[in-house]
């Protein structure tokens, strides 16, 4: 399966988490939520969250697994 730091600009559904981290889980990224990736050039990860817009960096998006 992929990671979210595979993915191009497009909406994602996290299947899961590989690695426990409770920043995912403040930032409401849970298995079953969706993330909108706006960007994914160079540097982190430009990401839409619910109503909040988030930069992930690629060491913490290789861990969210999404379809």
């Amino acid at each position: 399966m992929d990671t979210l730091a595979d993915k191009g600009p497009g909406i994602y559904t996290v299947v899961k988490i590989t690695k426990p981290c409770s920043k995912f889980y403040q930032l409401g990224i849970v298995p079953g939520s969706k993330i909108i990736v706006i960007s994914n050039d160079r540097g982190p990860i430009i990401a839409r969250v619910g109503n909040c817009k988030i930069a992930l960096g690629r060491g913490l998006a290789k861990y969210i697994v999404v379809k």
